[in-house]
């Protein structure tokens, strides 16, 4: 469609909907919204204001169950109390009187006593006479006129009987009875046991529940005598709930739980929680007032009714300008849908760019390890054809070597980009180092860019990885070439200096206490602005034309310098050149061993169990032993080598390789440790990756043990192993055997 047809159509759609039709739609529309609007905020507002009244009612439960617990403690130690008296009574009916004033003692000082309130421990007689009283001073009173003796004489039986409030006629004051029958020893009825509580004690544990204003908490018998009370309950101890007290319709419901009942006298809602006890003719009841427990939620309603009125509000508002702005919505949706188009598109575009970057990279990769194959297998194929020839065997040995040596740099370059590699940190003398690359650089980069070099004298040594550290240079120095490419003045320096932590405060890590060099490279290219700073060290990144830079040259370097123990940072201004600054510690200076010539290795003896799963691999290595003169037994892989430590043969060191299908070097150390514990073990491994470093960390504290990185050189392996055996006397040990 042309676009002056598409402007025409959207126009006509737009004045379609501008009718009264429309309009009065619409009108209609916004009253059902605002009226559905409204419906909504009191229904809400009413389940906000159910949620917080079913929260105060397990409030109440909780409350009231807390109570009921500390009631049964006193039930129990109410009991025994009774027990301890009756023994008495039995005792001293017995003739054992120092046992009766020993239990005596024991019930004046029990902790319950003190606890729940306790003020006496009585024994009455079958005539209502107090016989015996743990109160002091006490005296024999008639009692056979109170309740909690009648209780029990007119069919009470065996059960739990509480009294109301009454004043005890041995203590004096308001207390509580709690009374069962007394047996003798024959169990014949013998009277009656009392103990006598007081109920302001109840009431103070009441009170403490702090349940607040118009909220109450009581303790009461099943007939709704009120025992104790908390501080805010109208209701007095002694008092009787009648029955159409919301609480006794609470009691009447027979069962543990809650209500929401109407007060009668001021019709207030209450919420009751209440538990019935079971061993004993008591409840307890908590009330609190349905008002005071969801008055913080009273802001919901006019905040609901509030977002209402403002929802229909600009409903209507929206209504009314929706007519003037759907045309100009849809334009927008048409922007929006070429704008996440276009990202996609780059997305993918930079997602082409880094598959193509690795790209590069593997077949950097497969050219260099198939040059190191080509010298390998060409090698290894003229000295088959020429075994006699002992110039030729030892320089295509050397050949060979060599070639090896190549591979394993590229792979433990691969790894430091990836900071997986353990690097070969070595005493590096950076002046020298600078030196001999000036030479190289200069006709690397073209005779168009200036090299200086600005070296402090009398400098120590870096600690680094030298292979590594030059390749890092060299792509710095490349970096700083190609921002140069349109500069009239194109000069690069290197300064080399020392350098404390403090001056690192900008860098990718803070440095350590300790001494450290520092290289700068300087060029005078077009430099950076603060956003491409930002992400000039991610991997991937570059600036360069496509096909010039893969945006791993920084990444690598700023890998290199935080496993070396260092830092990098950049620094740049647009126009102004960069300075790239890498921070390496000093190497500690050499001890009197280091200075030592190299000596030859002597004659080595002791049993050996080589583990390797690949057959090339264990074969070299068996025979690079028993050159030394190790006696090697050779298992292909983990149960095969427990099957051999599980013999009687002799085993002095355990040299396994790390990674092997199923049981790997770890699982077989530990399986020798547990047959040999202590024995020393030697691992080796082509990438050991964090978690493998963290359990031979743990292996290497149950016993001495070692890590070489692949390739191995046989005469490294067999010096690494005489020294292990050496230092924890196993080849002294098997010689001697």
């Amino acid at each position: 469609m042309p676009p002056l047809r598409m402007s025409r159509l959207r126009k006509g759609r737009l004045l379609t909907f501008q009718g009264p039709g429309v309009w009065l739609l619409a009108l209609l529309g916004w009253l059902a919204c605002t009226v559905t609007a409204w419906t909504v905020a009191e229904r809400s507002a009413d389940r906000v204001e159910a949620n917080a009244k079913l929260a105060a009612l397990a409030r109440a439960q909780v409350a009231a169950e807390a109570i009921e617990q500390n009631l049964m403690r006193m039930l129990e130690s109410i009991r025994g109390l009774s027990d301890l008296a009756r023994a008495r009574q039995i005792l001293q009916q017995s003739g054992v009187q120092d046992v009766a004033r020993m239990i005596e003692a024991q019930l004046t000082s029990v902790p319950a006593c003190h606890r729940f309130g306790v003020l006496q421990v009585g024994t009455i007689d079958n005539e209502g006479w107090l016989v015996w009283s743990s109160a002091p001073g006490w005296q024999r009173v008639y009692l056979g006129d109170r309740p909690h003796f009648l209780a029990h004489r007119s069919g009470g039986g065996a059960q739990l009987y509480v009294s109301a409030p009454l004043t005890g006629r041995t203590t004096g004051r308001r207390s509580l009875q709690f009374s069962r029958p007394l047996l003798d020893r024959d169990d014949r009825p013998a009277g009656v046991l009392v103990v006598s509580v007081d109920p302001e004690r109840l009431s103070q544990d009441l009170t403490a529940l702090s349940l607040g204003g118009h909220n109450t908490a009581l303790i009461l018998r099943r007939d709704g005598t009120v025992l104790a009370r908390g501080q805010e309950a109208p209701q007095q101890s002694g008092d009787v709930l009648s029955a159409s007290d919301p609480l006794m319709q609470a009691l009447a419901a027979g069962q543990d739980g809650g209500l929401s009942l109407i007060e009668p006298s001021d019709g207030r809602e209450k919420l009751i929680g209440f538990r019935i006890l079971e061993d004993a003719p008591l409840a307890v009841l908590v009330s609190l007032d349905a008002a005071t427990e969801i008055a913080g939620t009273d802001f919901v309603r006019p905040a609901l009714r509030a977002t209402a009125l403002a929802f229909s509000v600009l409903l209507l508002a929206a209504l009314a300008l929706s007519l003037l702005w759907l045309d100009r919505r849809r334009t927008l949706c048409d922007l929006e849908e070429a704008r996440r188009e276009r990202e996609a598109t780059q997305q993918r575009l930079v997602q082409s760019q880094r598959m193509e970057a690795l790209g590069r990279l593997a077949g950097g990769v497969a050219h260099d390890f198939n040059n190191v194959l080509q010298a390998i297998l060409g090698g290894a194929k003229l000295l088959g054809k020429r075994p006699a020839d002992e110039a030729t065997v030892r320089k295509l040995s050397r050949m060979m070597q060599e070639a090896a040596e190549r591979g394993a740099s590229v792979t433990r370059r691969l790894l430091a980009f990836a900071r997986r590699v353990e690097l070969r940190a070595a005493p590096v003398r950076l002046d020298d180092m600078l030196r001999g690359l000036q030479e190289v650089l200069t006709h690397t980069l073209g005779r168009e860019v200036r090299i200086e070099l600005d070296l402090a004298p009398g400098l120590p040594p870096a600690l680094a990885d030298g292979a590594q550290l030059e390749t890092v240079l060299i792509n710095l120095a490349i970096n700083a070439r190609d921002a140069m490419q349109a500069r009239p003045e194109r000069r690069l320096c290197f300064r080399l200096r020392e350098a404390a932590p403090e001056d690192a405060a900008d860098a990718t890590a803070t440095l350590a206490p300790g001494r450290y060099l520092s290289v700068a490279v300087e060029d005078t290219g077009c430099g950076m602005d603060a956003a491409t700073l930002a992400q000039a060290m991610e991997p991937f990144f570059t600036t360069k034309p496509k096909g010039k830079g893969t945006g791993l040259g920084l990444a690598m370097a700023k890998g290199f310098a935080e496993q070396s123990g260092g830092a990098l940072a950049i620094r740049s201004q647009p126009g102004e050149g960069t300075v790239v600054l890498l921070w390496l510690p000093v190497a500690p200076a050499p001890g009197a061993a280091d200075d030592a010539a190299p000596h030859p290795l002597a004659r080595a003896s002791g049993h050996i169990l080589l583990v390797d799963d690949e057959a090339q691999v264990r074969e070299v290595l068996s025979l690079a032993l028993r050159e030394q003169g190790y006696a090697v037994f050779e298992a292909a892989d983990g149960p095969a080598a427990v099957v051999h430590l599980e013999s009687d043969a002799p085993c002095d060191a355990l040299v396994s390789d790390l990674a092997m299908p199923g049981m790997d070097g770890l699982a077989v150390l530990r399986a020798a440790r547990q047959r040999r514990p202590g024995l020393p073990a030697l691992l080796i491994t082509g990438y050991a990756g964090d978690a493998a470093d963290r359990a031979l960390g743990e292996a290497a504290e149950a016993g001495p043990l070692l890590l070489l990185h692949k390739p191995v050189d046989p005469e490294d392996l067999a010096e690494r192993l005489s020294g292990l055996l050496r230092e924890h006397g196993q080849g002294a040990a098997s010689q001697s055997s």
